[in-house]
């Protein structure tokens, strides 16, 4: 009986032990400084939670309070969430978070789509779907009602801000004292720079493989284009000297009469002087050494046109003319061929009508 006593009681004892080691662990776990930590970051949650629910219930009923009532005042705590929305560290938050979610949304995209083949990140088979997605029908007209409604609300903002009064001019000298700044100098260069490079490069990059000498000369040298070739050569040529030799009358005209008018004596000589003058420095440059090679070039090839040309026109008259008169030989001949043809037909029928009459025994023509 004792000995089941002392069991018992050892038992419970040991049992308060192990629950005063437990509570003694508890607490000295509890009062740990990194669980105390924890438990303020949780309570401070909690308390965050808490206010937020606070304010989204305060900002919701003085929502739905505005929206029951007919006042225009605004309610402060939507005026303060305004105000939120519209500080830069809202706006960077949002874009951080945006940008976050739409990487992680490519990249989710990418790792799911089935045979795409596009490593992640690079967004090439995602692009080519939105880019046939716009360049379809329904997205053409999609993109074209977007950017219609886009330029008539910009025009309608623009011409529904108070104007403040002003004069055309005043407008004017605004736009151009706008213009003239720095900062749009630097945008307008910028612009050009990136609009000519990027217009030179996909120029060259479309026609590297192209030579425009070839093609030039191919179609100079089109047989279907000889005759026009040539007739714009003439009204070149033709304008280009007849301009020269205006260019050159005006000018030794006005140098003649200045020289007239400046100085009697040389007014004696006449234009003679001048002309001396300008076909001295003509062939003086012409004489130069640089020059002596062009002057026999254009010389020979003149000459060489010249008679080229001439023995063309001679051998096309020759040509002409023995056409000509061969036909003309051609058509005597026949016209006298048929001449003799009607003469012997004619002397034949009165030799037939003689043996006839002879025939019939007609002896009247016969001499007694």
């Amino acid at each position: 009986m004792l000995r089941r006593r002392a069991l018992a009681f050892a038992r419970r004892r040991r049992r308060w032990i192990l629950w005063a080691g437990a509570a003694a662990g508890c607490f000295l776990l509890y009062r740990h400084p990194a669980v105390v930590a924890r438990r303020r970051r949780l309570a401070r949650l909690a308390s965050a939670l808490a206010s937020l629910a606070d304010a989204a219930a305060a900002v919701a009923s003085d929502l739905a309070a505005f929206l029951r009532s007919d006042s225009d005042a605004v309610p402060q705590t939507l005026r303060q969430v305004a105000k939120l929305a519209a500080s830069p560290e809202a706006a960077a938050s949002a874009s951080a978070l945006s940008g976050a979610l739409a990487a992680g949304v490519l990249r989710g995209y990418h790792a799911t789509a089935p045979g795409s083949g596009a490593a992640p990140g690079s967004g090439s088979a995602l692009s080519d779907r939105v880019l046939d997605r716009v360049l379809s029908p329904d997205g053409e007209r999609l993109a074209a009602a977007v950017a219609c409604s886009f330029g008539r609300h910009l025009v309608l903002a623009f011409y529904s801000a108070p104007s403040q009064p002003s004069t055309a001019g005043d407008s004017v000298e605004s736009w151009v004292d706008a213009l003239t700044t720095p900062r749009c100098q630097r945008a307008i260069r910028s612009w050009v720079e990136v609009f000519t490079a990027t217009a030179v490069g996909v120029f060259i990059d479309k026609t590297i493989h192209i030579n425009t000498y070839d093609q030039l000369f191919a179609a100079a040298t089109n047989p279907a284009y000889s005759a026009r070739l040539q007739e714009l050569f003439v009204a070149l040529c033709s304008a280009s000297v007849e301009t020269l030799v205006k260019t050159s009358h005006g000018v030794l005209s006005s140098a003649s009469s200045t020289a007239r008018n400046s100085n009697a004596s040389a007014n004696s000589r006449g234009d003679g002087g001048v002309g001396k003058a300008w076909v001295e420095t003509v062939s003086s440059a012409l004489a130069a050494p640089s020059n002596r090679k062009l002057v026999l070039d254009l010389t020979g090839r003149t000459t060489f046109e010249a008679v080229r040309s001439f023995l063309e026109f001679v051998l096309w008259k020759l040509h002409a003319g023995a056409r000509a008169g061969g036909d003309a030989m051609i058509a005597a001949g026949l016209h006298a061929l048929r001449h003799m043809s009607y003469r012997s037909m004619v002397i034949a029928t009165i030799c037939i009508a003689l043996c006839l009459h002879i025939l019939n025994g007609t002896w009247l023509l016969v001499p007694a």
